[in-house]
């Protein structure tokens, strides 16, 4: 029992060094001096063009006060890296990152004093589970009693 509970604790720890190293990384973010602000660019059919061309670097928005409100990357023309958003006042808000203008991989989110909301897992642009844990198991056992009516059922058993 004490072997779980160390483990637990380790492994709890650890996701929340990995949380907290992805929140330092955008509230560390640097904006690189080509970006391109986001009102520059156009979107025709599904593709962001810069002086009429698919667009490959970062777009950034800022806020009125100056600071930066988002920046995304992308590779001609469609959102592909990282796409990082913050708070008015400079602190995080979210970070997410798009493959060939999907969502795809880890999708997490901060409230403004730097406490996870969300951290979610997106496979091309739908949810794939998430990396939240509550403290008893009744999101656990609510989730598989919904999953349990999905799908067609072709068991061809006789119910």
């Amino acid at each position: 029992m004490l072997f779980i509970f160390i483990f637990s604790l380790a492994f709890g720890t650890a996701f929340a060094q990995n949380k907290s190293e992805e929140y330092l990384e955008v509230k560390t973010w640097k904006e690189p001096k080509n970006a391109v602000p986001f009102k520059e660019l156009v979107l025709q059919d599904s593709i962001y063009l810069y002086k009429d061309k698919p667009f490959t670097g970062i777009a950034i928005e800022r806020y009125p006060n100056g600071f930066l409100q988002r920046a995304a990357t992308f590779v001609k023309g469609k959102q592909n890296g990282p796409m990082l958003m913050w708070y008015p006042d400079g602190s995080p808000q979210m970070s997410a990152n798009f493959v060939n203008g999907y969502l795809q991989g880890r999708f997490l989110g901060w409230y403004n004093n730097g406490s996870v909301i969300y951290d979610l897992m997106i496979n091309r642009g739908t949810y794939a589970g998430d990396n939240l844990f509550d403290e008893d198991a009744s999101r656990a056992s609510s989730e598989i009693e919904d999953r349990e009516g999905e799908g067609p059922d072709n068991d061809q058993s006789q119910e």
